[in-house]
């Protein structure tokens, strides 16, 4: 049977799968909602055996996974994923990457997908962060030569990979958002603290020393800081918390299940990252009607304008991010930011369904000079 009246194959070629990570969530998101579409979908990763992957694996998506980890200095990891089940790709009519493995394996995933099923595969990669972040001023000619759409969260993406001289499709369309299940919970203001939040990694990019600083910054004012989170950085931010007598408090890695309380606990959350994509947390955040504190790297100001969400807070300078704050959490005492006009005005700029539908016709094939593999 020709690949014209075959049901699509797609492969989520995600590479390395964390536990937390906003590229793992966006795939995992992906794969379950799209499960439920006329689509044969197989997700490919190297990870430990995580809840995330089984629960992929339950919506009915074909996971293939390598659990070796050690060596990834040396990519052994990625090199051990293609070798174990890359002739998968074969079958596949579009591969979709999350990550880039290495240069010679990207190159024979272009040579081999899509062998089986009468045409080459498409190779489309979503990005994660900031093209001109990832690469500075140039794309690598393996990325450049194997690429075929560039799926990104931004126009200032776009201009990126343009100006690096990226000749391929680029499509603009944002990571599939959650949508909060219930009414966010809400606690009115009065006098009592306001409780900020941070939710994600601690690593560099995260910029959380200087956030400390910004809540030394706002010493005086009636707050405390929930951070919600693990990483590389864990022990010394609590040293410096400790040393410093900072109202801070630590929760440690929050399951994804939980992350929608989590975020009800608090009333405002702050991202003073110097590196971001689309950043899933302001998603997550903004769902449960929570405003978003943020600088503006990544595609966090296309978010921020998309709806009365939050404010941009200065990258460089503490007090005056925690000016900003400060203002911010006076309009939220007058009732200014109330949980159900955020999320509203969420619900508005973010259309599941719309983006959803956007996702499929990519991955299937609309659009493509050659031709979109039909459904049956």
């Amino acid at each position: 049977m020709s690949a014209a009246a075959t049901t699509p194959a797609v492969a989520l070629y995600v590479g390395g799968f964390e536990a937390i990570g906003g590229i793992e969530a966006c795939f995992q998101d992906l794969a379950i909602a799209l499960a439920k579409q006329p689509v044969d979908l197989a997700l490919f990763a190297w990870a430990t055996d995580l809840p995330q992957l089984r629960t992929i694996a339950q919506s009915g998506v074909t996971v293939y996974r390598s659990g070796l980890r050690r060596g990834s200095q040396w990519r052994l990891p990625d090199h051990a994923l293609f070798w174990r089940h890359g002739a998968k790709l074969k079958d596949m009519d579009t591969i979709v990457l999350g990550k880039f493995p290495p240069p010679a394996t990207l190159r024979r995933m272009r040579a081999i997908g899509g062998r089986n099923r009468g045409r080459r595969a498409e190779l489309q990669y979503i990005t994660a962060y900031r093209p001109s972040e990832m690469w500075g001023a140039t794309l690598p000619g393996y990325i450049a030569e194997s690429i075929d759409t560039m799926i990104v969260q931004s126009p200032d993406f776009t201009a990126d990979l343009r100006a690096m001289g990226f000749a391929g499709r680029i499509v603009d369309v944002p990571y599939l958002p959650p949508m909060a299940p219930t009414t966010p919970a809400y606690e009115p203001a009065a006098d009592r603290i306001c409780r900020l939040g941070f939710l994600g990694r601690f690593v560099p990019q995260k910029n959380l020393f200087y956030l400390l600083d910004i809540i030394a910054a706002l010493s005086g004012t009636k707050i405390e800081l929930h951070m919600f989170g693990e990483g590389e950085h864990d022990a010394r931010l609590r040293s410096d918390v400790a040393a410093r007598g900072l109202p801070v408090v630590f929760h440690g890695a929050v399951p994804r299940e939980a992350v929608p309380g989590a975020i009800d606990s608090c009333d405002i959350f702050l991202n003073p990252s110097v590196s971001e994509g689309q950043c899933l947390v302001a998603l997550e955040v903004l769902s449960r009607g929570r405003p978003f504190l943020a600088s503006a790297v990544g595609a966090i100001p296309q978010i921020l304008a998309r709806g009365r969400f939050g404010v941009v807070l200065p990258l460089d300078d503490a007090a005056a991010a925690a000016a900003v704050i400060d203002q911010t959490i006076a309009e939220w005492r007058t009732g200014a930011w109330t949980p159900a006009a955020v999320a509203d005005d969420y619900r508005r700029a973010y259309r599941t369904d719309a983006i959803l539908q956007t996702y499929f016709d990519l991955f299937t094939g609309v659009g493509r000079t050659d031709g979109a593999a039909s459904v049956s």
